[in-house]
């Protein structure tokens, strides 16, 4: 067996080499690949593009699309590159809060962020998934019925928490517990987390702890407030509560 002398090893890599790089994979990249937008705050994002493309790619503009049709809703006209056949770019991504409510009042839940690079070896693209998830803003609280009477009987009481929210999207609130309230003194806490879930009322059955009312009669309580804090995700806070009687 005759071995190869040390110059046409060397040619020989060469050419393997260079074979395996022309037919490599074109690729790009993006760091961040998904994000979220909700509230009153614009968008602000520092975009990584990594590429991998034959002799460079450049791309001349950014694309807001709308993942649900693929229709462009806008562009930014911002040239990104490379000149090598690997690199990185990084963007500055921008999007005010007030487009991307007006997209979320035209039905757009889920918007892509796409570019398109082109070079010799082609063409490529990669997106980031920007989600809309909006919620309106906790406007009101009241409870119904505004009134109830206890006895040391009484295990239950059922209230209605009506919620009222205001501009776009459901309203998520959510209230960590309840409190049975003697002037400022919290006399028991329910500890039941209640959640909006886009919903305008909630019906709570609040557990009466045996004794509980026999104890406050006899330390001279004829009357407390059960009361409950909603906050939304914006931390918007609205109370209520309800007068409760204790009777024998």
């Amino acid at each position: 067996m005759q071995f190869l002398s040390p110059f046409l090893h060397c040619l020989l890599f060469t050419l393997l080499w260079g074979t395996a790089v022309a037919s490599a994979q074109q690729l790009v990249t993006v760091n961040p690949g998904n994000l979220r937008m909700a509230g009153d705050s614009d968008l602000r994002q520092t975009l990584t593009w990594r590429i991998a493309s034959r002799g460079g790619a450049s791309s001349v503009r950014g694309e807001f699309v709308n993942l649900d049709n693929n229709r462009v809703l806008a562009t930014v006209e911002a040239p990104l590159g490379i000149s090598t056949s690997t690199g990185t770019v990084r963007e500055q991504l921008h999007l005010s809060s007030k487009q991307a409510r007006r997209w979320y009042s035209d039905g757009v839940r889920q918007l892509g962020y796409r570019r398109t690079f082109g070079g010799a070896a082609g063409t490529l693209s990669n997106r980031v998934v920007i989600d809309l998830r909006f919620s309106a803003r906790l406007a009101g609280l009241s409870v119904s019925p505004p009134r109830q009477t206890l006895t040391p009987g009484s295990r239950q009481m059922m209230l209605s928490w009506d919620l009222r929210g205001s501009g776009l999207g459901a309203l998520e609130a959510t209230s960590a517990g309840g409190d049975f309230l003697h002037g400022d003194r919290v006399v028991y806490a329910t500890g039941q987390r209640l959640s909006s879930d886009g919903q305008s009322r909630i019906t709570e059955v609040v557990e009466i702890p045996p004794g509980l009312v026999a104890k406050l009669l006899d330390s001279g309580v004829e009357q407390l407030r059960y009361s409950r804090t909603f906050t939304d995700t914006q931390k918007r806070r609205r109370s209520a509560s309800v007068t409760v009687n204790l009777r024998l």
